[in-house]
């Protein structure tokens, strides 16, 4: 999965949020600095950075603007619920089939594959299996692979 570092400032007032924005798009303070002081998330501890992350972490309104930005791009002041955000995508980080990446497909392959069989089964297995193992009749050296099976 494709995944990106970005820097974020948040506040709720939309005035500060323009104020903030203008300040960034003329240079006249960087935005760690605007962010420290200025945001109002758990993002201000980092200076505004964050990531890398896959984009399927972010709020998806904010994964969408992400995706569609170019690096270095500073956003305007966005709504997201309360908050004004300020978006700049730092660096985009594609994709790699690399060991991590290697293990986390199949952690996610054999966790599906485990669901799939703890699903309980239909009612038409059920009464399958219950014929096979009740049946007088049937050869249990003929029909063992049956009961293994099923």
């Amino acid at each position: 999965m494709d995944r990106v570092i970005y820097s974020l400032i948040r506040h709720r007032d939309k005035a500060v949020a323009q104020e903030l924005y203008f300040r960034l798009q003329e240079s006249e303070q960087s935005f760690a600095e605007l962010a420290r002081h200025y945001s109002q998330g758990a993002e201000a501890k980092t200076g505004g950075l964050i990531g890398p992350v896959t984009l399927n972490v972010p709020h998806p309104q904010l994964a969408k603007l992400l995706s569609i930005s170019q690096p270095g791009q500073l956003l305007p002041p966005t709504r997201l619920g309360e908050w004004w955000l300020i978006v700049r995508v730092e660096k985009f980080l594609p994709a790699q089939l690399d060991q991590p990446m290697r293990q986390k497909l199949l952690d996610e392959k054999f966790t599906a594959w485990l669901n799939e069989q703890l699903q309980p089964s239909t009612p038409e297995s059920s009464v399958r299996l219950n014929l096979i193992n009740s049946s007088p009749s049937l050869d249990t050296e003929h029909t063992s692979y049956l009961k293994k099976g099923a």
